[in-house]
């Protein structure tokens, strides 16, 4: 699929789906959107062609893939003292998410829940799937791990 295509499928799905209009969500750049969900979750969403092909693109290394990809940041590191903690939990959360996972951004101390494919084979539940899964798990964990382990949600 190219990304032309995956912008028109996208801004159809968010518009029958979540009722918003395109430029309620779009940002500065193409392919780029934000998504707000409830009072203080937002979804960053990024339909791109990378440059290169990097070592993590395991098939075809000839053709670089486009990607769909969503990211929501949830929250700040906790302390040092339960940082081991804390990743070795959401280690462990991840094993129960659908269509979502947790990153952590070790320069910036920013978790996030993310989700990323290849363009080539979107549809519409590709779409809108992880736009609810990524949605549910930031709203909900943020709370959990602010709780937990003290940490600044973002």
């Amino acid at each position: 699929m190219q990304i032309k295509e995956a912008i028109i499928l996208f801004e159809k799905v968010v518009a029958e789906h979540l009722q918003l209009k395109p430029e309620q969500t779009r940002c500065e750049n193409e392919g780029e959107y934000i998504i707000q969900r409830g009072e203080s979750t937002e979804l960053y969403v990024d339909i791109w062609q990378p440059a290169e092909t990097t070592q993590w693109q395991y098939f075809d290394r000839q053709n670089i893939a486009s990607i769909f990809q969503i990211v929501s940041p949830i929250c700040e590191y906790p302390a040092d003292k339960h940082l081991a903690t804390f990743m070795e939990e959401l280690a462990h959360l991840n094993f129960h998410l659908f269509s979502a996972s947790f990153i952590a951004n070790s320069e910036q101390r920013i978790i996030s829940i993310q989700f990323k494919r290849v363009l080539e084979g979107l549809n519409e539940t590709e779409i809108i799937e992880p736009l609810e899964a990524v949605g549910y798990y930031a709203e909900n964990l943020k709370e959990y791990l602010a709780e937990k382990y003290h940490v600044k949600k973002i």
